[in-house]
């Protein structure tokens, strides 16, 4: 029996936060913030990586900053291990960025992704870069570590 998904559409079962992560991630590569947006709760609160500690407010402002941080570059996140605990699903990510050419710019950068969900939906993101992140975190997502 079909039941509704974060996106509002009729899925056979629910996503569950894990797969939610993964596609934010995706529509992110894809540069569907639209379609990201549409797993977060309308009040989601967002940390920027690249201005620490800045935070955008709400679905509208989120939006306005990805299309502004990323309208001349491309990033693209490969999704690692993603590990949930309680309301928040962690997720290890290696990053990179290119330009509008396609050519890589800098280094890969490892971060980990801190999405806290109400409900169904994200309402806050926090990212931290892997080597930031505590032990006791890391290490659940060392490999073989019993989280999925």
């Amino acid at each position: 029996m079909p039941v509704e998904t974060p996106t509002g559409t009729k899925g056979l079962s629910p996503m569950n936060r894990s797969d939610i992560v993964r596609s934010a991630y995706q529509r992110l590569n894809d540069k569907d913030f639209d379609g990201a947006l549409d797993l977060c709760d309308p009040a989601v609160e967002f940390r920027d990586l690249l201005n620490k500690g800045d935070r955008a407010y709400g679905r509208e402002a989120v939006r306005q900053r990805l299309a502004d941080r990323l309208s001349d570059i491309n990033v693209h996140v490969t999704v690692g291990d993603v590990v949930e605990l309680g309301d928040t699903v962690i997720a290890a990510a290696c990053c990179r960025v290119y330009d509008s050419a396609g050519h890589p710019v800098g280094p890969y950068v490892l971060v980990t992704d801190h999405f806290t969900f109400h409900g169904d939906r994200i309402i806050r993101v926090d990212t931290t870069e892997f080597e930031e992140m505590p032990d006791e975190v890391r290490g659940l997502l060392e490999p073989g570590a019993p989280h999925r």
